[in-house]
C-alpha cells in the first residue's frame, strides 16, 4: 500500500524552513511516497514542487491565523487521507493541529528554530534537527518519547572530487536572506580587515532582503566596491557555490543552517560562525570557526584558510565525506519514512 503523508507549510517567503519543505516532498516523492504539499497560495517557491508524486495544495491564508482557511485546510487533508501530518514552523503547527485533532490523524513538527511551544499542543512527534533543538524541547516538558533527532539534508548530489580552486586570489562566497541575523554586514567588514593585511581575495554574496540597500552602502563605505560582488537571488545553489573557494557562514544566528549543508556537498571549505547548528553539524577537522559578531575574529579565520591549502582542502574533504553519510537524501529520507512508520504503528495500537 502507497505511503500517503502530508507536508504542511504556510509561509510566503524562502528561507531554510521552507527549503526543507521544498526537498521533503520531492525527496519522498521520489521514493514513491504519495505527498500532499499545502502551501500559501503566494509562497514564493510553489512552482519548485511539481512532481507526478505531489499533490499541491495551495490554500489563500488570510490574517495571522485565519479559521475559514484552517477548515480548508482540515477538508484538503480529509480528501487526501495521509497517514501522517507533517508541518513546517509554529503557523504550519497550528493549522496541522487542528486537522490532526479532528481528523484524528498522527502529526510530526518540525520547529526550525526556537520557540514558543504553545502552538504545537497537538504534535505526536517533535522531530527537532539538532540535539540542541532536542534539550530546548525536553526543558519546555516535551518528553524524550516523542522527540525524534533527524537531521535537515540537501538535494545536492555531491561533489566527485575537490574542486581545484583559484590559488592566486581565492574567491569567498556566502549567501542567503539578506537580514541582520545572517551578519552580512560582519562579513564585509572581516573582508576589509582580509585586505588590508595585504592578501588577495574576492568576495560574491548571494541573497536578497531588507537589508541589501545597507550592505551596499557599507561596500562604498569600505571602498570595497571592486573586490565585492552581490549575485542576487541564488536559483542554482551548486553553480554558485562552485564559483568559489571558501564558503563562509557569518550569522549571529542559525539554529541548523542548511547553506552549509549544501557547502559541504560542493566541497568548498567552510568557515562558520559558533552558532547551534553549524557546530552541531561540523567540527575542527571539517571547518574554521570564528565568534559569533565578532568582525575581527572571523578577519583571522579568513586569513588563516587562505593561508594553508593543504589544510584548508583536508577540512572541505573531511566534510564532504560527513555530508555523503551524514546529511544527503539517500542518508536521512529513510529515518522521516521509519518514524512515519512508527507513528502509524503506535497510532494504530492507540
Amino acid at each position: 500500500m502507497t505511503l500517503k503523508i502530508t507536508q504542511l507549510m504556510i509561509s510566503k517567503g524562502f528561507g531554510g524552513a521552507e527549503r526543507l519543505f521544498i526537498d521533503m516532498s520531492l525527496a519522498l516523492a521520489e521514493t514513491g511516497v504519495k505527498v500532499q504539499a499545502i502551501c500559501h497560495k503566494d509562497f514564493v517557491k510553489k512552482s519548485a514542487l511539481h512532481h507526478p508524486n505531489i499533490d499541491i495544495c495551495a490554500v489563500n491564508v488570510r490574517g495571522v491565523w485565519g479559521v475559514w482557511s484552517a477548515r480548508k485546510i482540515t477538508h484538503a487533508i480529509h480528501e487526501f487521507q495521509p497517514a501522517v501530518i507533517h508541518s513546517h514552523l509554529a503557523r504550519g503547527a497550528w493549522f496541522a493541529g487542528r486537522a490532526a485533532r479532528t481528523l484524528g490523524i498522527p502529526l510530526a513538527v518540525n520547529l526550525h528554530n526556537y520557540v514558543k511551544l504553545k502552538y504545537y499542543r497537538d504534535a505526536a512527534m517533535f522531530v527537532p534537527g539538532t540535539e540542541d533543538q532536542k534539550q530546548y524541547l525536553m526543558q519546555h516538558g516535551i518528553a524524550a518519547q516523542r522527540i525524534q533527532v533527524i537531521p535537515h539534508f540537501s538535494l545536492l548530489n555531491p561533489a566527485d572530487q575537490l574542486p581545484s580552486g583559484d590559488n592566486a586570489c581565492p574567491v569567498f562566497v556566502s549567501y542567503g536572506r539578506m537580514v541582520k541575523k545572517k551578519g552580512f554586514d560582519v562579513l564585509l567588514q572581516a573582508f576589509k580587515m582580509v585586505l588590508d593585511q595585504g592578501l588577495q581575495a574576492r568576495l560574491i554574496i548571494g541573497g536578497d532582503g531588507a537589508e541589501r540597500s545597507a550592505l551596499l552602502a557599507l561596500v562604498e563605505h569600505l571602498d570595497l566596491a571592486s573586490r565585492v560582488e552581490f549575485h542576487g537571488w541564488v536559483e542554482d545553489v551548486a553553480a554558485f557555490l562552485d564559483s568559489g573557494d571558501i564558503f563562509v557562514l557569518p550569522s549571529l544566528d542559525e539554529p541548523f543552517g542548511i547553506v552549509v549543508l549544501e557547502a559541504m556537498a560542493r566541497g568548498k571549505t567552510i568557515i562558520s560562525t559558533r552558532t547551534q547548528g553549524p557546530v552541531e553539524v561540523l567540527n575542527e577537522h571539517m571547518a574554521y570557526f570564528a565568534e559569533v559578531g565578532d568582525a575581527a575574529s572571523l578577519a583571522r579565520t579568513m586569513a588563516l584558510a587562505l593561508g594553508d591549502e593543504q589544510l584548508r582542502l583536508d577540512k572541505a574533504a573531511a566534510a564532504l565525506a560527513s555530508y555523503r553519510s551524514h546529511y544527503s537524501r539517500q542518508a536521512v529520507i529513510p529515518q522521516f519514512i521509519d518514524l512515519y512508520q512508527r507513528m502509524i504503528s503506535r497510532a494504530a495500537g492507540d
